[in-house]
């Protein structure tokens, strides 16, 4: 199977250990016990090949674990509207709403679930400010869920270099603060199409990038 030699990157990354926290961090003058989750890394270059890529249009979804570098092709597991779930060969599986993550499964720190639906209205609108919940299981396995305010601002155009060559993109940057999570999200939009977006999922895992083929 043309997947295969994906098996390897997201099917080992549950195993991964905490990325980009900072539980003293003084960032904004919060409590000592707020996760700052930095994702300033440059955009990748997914690596891919061509004819990957073309093979299932729209159906293939390439997501980078930002910090380790590793890369999966994911495909569709189950559409619900505009929800979409994928799933790596590694049977990682995430969930979006219109390019929004909202869920993953697979990970030692997953993110349970994202009310984030004012987001993508932002995004629409040009900007704006929207409320953010997540939730998060704890070490009971009890879900917890975290509260933030955060700022939608359209940042302007962009030429992203993607496995099918230059594309022009507009870059939306979501800041995030609340009490015990801090992380900026960032979007690119090709019309109404969230082409790319580097995304926070727990302060275990980090950020991901994703990359619509």
């Amino acid at each position: 199977m043309k997947y295969t030699l994906f098996a390897s990157c997201l099917g080992l990354i549950s195993a991964c250990g905490p990325l980009y926290e900072d539980r003293e961090s003084p960032i904004l003058d919060l409590a000592a016990s707020t996760v700052g989750l930095s994702g300033d890394t440059p955009a990748a270059t997914p690596t891919i090949s061509p004819e990957i890529a073309n093979a299932q249009p729209g159906d293939l979804l390439l997501v980078t674990l930002t910090s380790r570098e590793a890369v999966a092709a994911m495909t569709k597991a189950q559409v619900n509207g505009d929800v979409i779930t994928w799933i790596s060969p590694g049977a990682v599986t995430m969930t979006f709403d219109r390019g929004i993550l909202i869920g993953t499964r697979g990970f030692n720190d997953d993110l349970m679930g994202v009310d984030a639906h004012m987001t993508r209205a932002a995004i629409d609108a040009g900007g704006g400010t929207v409320n953010r919940a997540h939730s998060f299981l704890d070490s009971e396995d009890r879900i917890i869920t975290r509260q933030m305010h955060c700022t939608v601002t359209r940042i302007g155009t962009e030429t992203l270099t993607t496995v099918e060559g230059p594309r022009e993109a507009v870059k939306f940057e979501e800041a995030c603060t609340g009490a015990q999570l801090i992380f900026t999200n960032k979007y690119w939009m090709q019309g109404d199409t969230m082409i790319r977006s580097s995304q926070a999922v727990s302060a275990g895992v980090g950020f991901i990038q994703a990359d619509q083929l």
